[in-house]
């Protein structure tokens, strides 16, 4: 499977669960698909994105 086809798969599928896909993951992703980055690090960005709210929200509570 080609990655352009992978990431709307799961772009698409993500969206069908109800999970909220942001423009930082799509530029990200479009990075991927492009061939700029690995799939490891558009995994690391993402990961990294999301520690980083989590910890926004939880010294906001």
């Amino acid at each position: 499977m080609d990655r352009e086809r992978a990431m709307k798969e799961a772009i698409h599928s993500g969206e069908m669960e109800g999970a909220y896909v942001s423009a930082e993951f799509r530029e990200d992703a479009d990075e991927y698909v492009a061939g700029e980055i690995s799939i490891e690090e558009l995994m690391k960005r993402t990961k990294r994105r999301w520690t980083n709210r989590k910890e926004v929200v939880s010294h906001g509570a």
